[in-house]
């Protein structure tokens, strides 16, 4: 049995990502995710999110439009005003509000390349929403200094373990099976226990 869930999708689109969105990679993430997510997505569309300093709410990700949706969406990547620094703060915030009173769990793909510096911050948000019906699945691509990224496991104070990550330099270099298994290794574990704590319904 597919369970059901809301699946959102988080993309870094600070500086330091430039060439990754440049060269296709990021594109690349999106074809190679969003089949297996709209699998087990309520409506076959993925709520898309961009930062950098600042957030930017993108247009439903689908089965029509994802195979060019970086050159695409709001007139394309160049077009976001993104490319500063990195600001996870403000997205997570953002994220919470949009799902904090929904009925089914969500799985929450957050694609970032490192260099995470706002770790106490970071870390108050998601020990907080630990809470909600939320899993936060890190992805990091082709970076370093995940910072509390790397963490997030052990993180003490929650409810349940509400978050995991998993760093592949290259997303075409594993198999779909592998990236499956990668994507959905500790969510299922977190809606068996958040069920039990009547996080989710």
């Amino acid at each position: 049995s597919l369970t059901v869930a809301q699946v959102g999708l988080v993309l870094d689109a600070s500086g330091s990502m430039y060439a990754q969105y440049d060269k296709g990679k990021v594109q690349q993430v999106i074809e190679r995710l969003l089949p297996l997510a709209v699998h087990f997505d309520d409506d076959g569309a993925l709520d898309v999110w961009a930062f950098s300093n600042k957030v930017l709410a993108l247009p439903p990700a689908t089965l029509k439009n994802y195979a060019d949706y970086i050159a695409n969406a709001e007139s394309g990547w160049r077009q976001w005003g993104m490319m500063s620094i990195n600001n996870e703060p403000a997205v997570i915030e953002k994220v919470i509000q949009r799902y904090q009173n929904t009925t089914l769990p969500v799985l929450i793909i957050f694609i970032s390349d490192g260099g995470v510096s706002q770790n106490a911050a970071i870390k108050k948000l998601l020990v907080e929403a630990a809470k909600l019906p939320i899993f936060w699945q890190f992805v990091g691509i082709g970076g370093r200094n995940y910072g509390i990224l790397e963490k997030l496991d052990t993180m003490p104070g929650r409810i349940v373990d509400n978050c995991g990550f998993f760093a592949l330099d290259d997303i075409n270099s594993v198999s779909e099976q592998a990236l499956y298994g990668r994507l959905l290794s500790e969510f299922p574990l977190w809606l068996e226990t958040a069920k039990l704590k009547s996080i989710v319904r």
